[in-house]
């Protein structure tokens, strides 16, 4: 479990959700986090849960309701998560679904997106 989270729930988001049909959904919603502009914290978080996924089909549920100016802001934590995906958690990623995208999460990932990998960009649903 991640230390920071276990000293202050809430530091971070990101979890299991369920499985079905063989595949493990992940959610997160940065607005939900206390400490939302911790990259090295948050990055440990998501490698320590995905470490425990070994590799089996997996959707990242990113809801970004209420994802606001300063979320958009940690543009750190948003390329050291793509770095992850590139590494290592990506391979046995199938779907990356955002929901309730604001303008903030859309500016951040005009930001991002020269960073991502063709596989990673095509896999990227959109849901309002």
């Amino acid at each position: 479990m991640c230390q920071i989270c276990f000293e202050e729930p809430g530091s971070h988001s990101f979890f299991f959700l369920k499985k079905e049909n063989d595949i493990n959904y992940y959610y997160t919603c940065p607005a939900k986090a206390s400490k939302y502009w911790d990259a090295e914290g948050i990055i440990n978080h998501y490698r320590e849960i995905l470490d425990l996924n070994n590799d089996n089909p997996w959707i990242w549920i990113f809801d970004s309701s209420n994802f606001g100016l300063q979320h958009s802001l940690q543009i750190n934590v948003a390329l050291g998560i793509v770095q992850l995906f590139k590494e290592k958690h990506g391979k046995s990623l199938k779907e990356i679904q955002i929901i309730k995208p604001t303008i903030y999460i859309k500016s951040m990932y005009s930001v991002i997106s020269p960073f991502l990998t063709e596989e990673l960009t095509n896999i990227i649903k959109w849901y309002d």
